[in-house]
């Protein structure tokens, strides 16, 4: 997903958006350092992943927002329901693993500000 949100943050900057693209691999240990650090710098977070946001690496990185930093946080990731088979760039599609997606969260979080 690195690379489709490097891509949304080239889409962004068009908007005048400074974006800022952190490349976080792991959920445990999570780096909480990190992700405090860019709460406070940016005033909010959109997380993406190729996986469902449900127990995945948005909501670790809420729940380290939630505790330390309160900002708002938007995910892009798989909704809770039963996945497809299919051809990846068809799957991404359709599930919304698009750097315009992952834009457009951008947008919205910074809406709630």
């Amino acid at each position: 997903m690195v690379q489709y949100a490097l891509e949304a943050a080239r889409l962004l900057e068009e908007e005048s958006v400074n974006a800022r693209v952190i490349d976080i691999h792991t959920i445990k240990p999570i780096d909480r350092e990190i992700i405090i650090k860019a709460a406070k710098e940016t005033g909010c977070i959109v997380t993406a992943e190729e996986h469902t946001i449900m127990g995945g690496f948005g909501s670790a990185v809420a729940e380290v927002v939630c505790s330390e930093y309160p900002v708002p946080v938007k995910m892009v990731g798989i909704m809770d329901k039963f996945g497809k088979s299919g051809k990846p760039n068809e799957l991404f599609e359709l599930y919304g693993l698009t750097a315009k997606n992952i834009a457009a969260k951008a947008i919205e979080a910074m809406q709630m500000l």
